[in-house]
C-alpha cells in the first residue's frame, strides 16, 4: 500500500458542473471523426470535461461492474489503470467528487488534431490526495457513439501525469516515499501553473526520455 499523502485543503466538488457539461455536449453535436485519410477533429474544452464528468459519474459506483465499464468505454484499461477493476474501492465516491483544477489543450499530431488534458485533484476511496492529468483523445473509429471520445487511462485516482504526448506517449503514477507525492502533484499541477513550458516539454520528449521508460529500465536492470 502507498504511503499515507498529505491531507488535501477543502474544495469545491466539480462533478455536479461536470455532468451539466455532459448534457451540454450532447446538445452540442459537435464534431464528428475525420474520415480516415486525416487527423480526427481536435477535442473541445465542453467535449473533454463532459467525457471526464461521465467517468467520475461511473468510477463513483465503486463496484467491479462498474470499473468494466470505465474501461470498455474507454481506452480498455491496458496500462496503470488495468488494476482499477478489482480494486473498485480505491475510487472516490460520489461525496469525494475531484474538482477541476484547468484544461490544457495539446498541440496536433499526425492522428489528432488536438487532445486535451482535464487536470483533476481529489481525495481517494482510502482518503489520499491526488492531482491526475486526465487524456482525452478522439478514436478515430467511434463505434459505439458519434463523437467517438475516450479517456486514455481512466484511473484517475492513481495520480497520472505525462512526460510525452506527441512523439509517442510516456506517463507514470505517484510515488510511495517519504515526501515523494507532494512533489508528483506539483509535477502534475505545472499544466496549469507553468502551460507553456509544460506543453513545450511535453511536445517535444520522446517517451525514451519519460518517467514510464525510466522506471522500465531500471527495473529491468535489477
Amino acid at each position: 500500500m502507498s504511503a499515507p499523502r498529505r491531507p488535501l485543503p477543502p474544495a469545491v466538488p466539480v462533478l455536479a458542473p461536470l455532468l451539466a457539461a455532459l448534457l451540454l455536449a450532447g446538445a452540442l453535436g459537435g464534431c464528428a471523426p475525420a474520415g480516415a485519410g486525416g487527423p480526427v477533429a481536435a477535442v473541445g474544452e465542453e467535449e473533454a470535461r463532459a467525457v471526464v464528468a461521465g467517468v467520475v459519474a461511473l468510477a463513483a459506483q465503486r463496484t467491479p461492474a462498474a470499473m468494466e465499464r470505465v474501461c470498455e468505454e474507454n481506452d480498455g484499461c491496458p496500462g496503470m489503470s488495468s488494476g482499477i477493476v478489482h480494486d473498485p474501492l480505491g475510487a472516490p465516491g460520489p461525496e469525494r467528487a475531484p474538482r477541476e483544477l484547468c484544461t490544457v489543450a495539446v498541440p496536433p499530431t499526425p492522428s489528432q488534431d488536438g487532445s486535451r488534458i482535464v487536470v483533476l485533484e481529489g481525495v481517494d476511496g482510502y482518503g489520499r490526495a491526488y492531482v491526475s492529468q486526465v487524456l482525452v483523445d478522439r478514436a478515430r473509429e467511434a463505434e459505439d457513439d458519434e463523437d467517438g471520445l475516450q479517456v486514455q487511462e481512466p484511473g484517475f485516482w492513481l495520480g497520472i501525469r505525462y512526460t510525452a504526448l506527441q512523439h509517442g506517449r510516456a506517463w507514470s503514477g505517484l510515488g510511495t516515499g517519504p515526501g515523494q507525492p507532494g512533489a508528483d502533484d506539483d509535477l502534475a499541477r505545472r499544466a496549469c501553473t507553468d502551460t507553456r513550458a509544460w506543453v513545450a516539454e511535453v511536445a517535444t520528449r520522446t517517451p525514451d526520455e519519460g518517467a514510464t521508460a525510466r522506471a522500465s529500465r531500471e527495473a529491468a536492470a535489477g
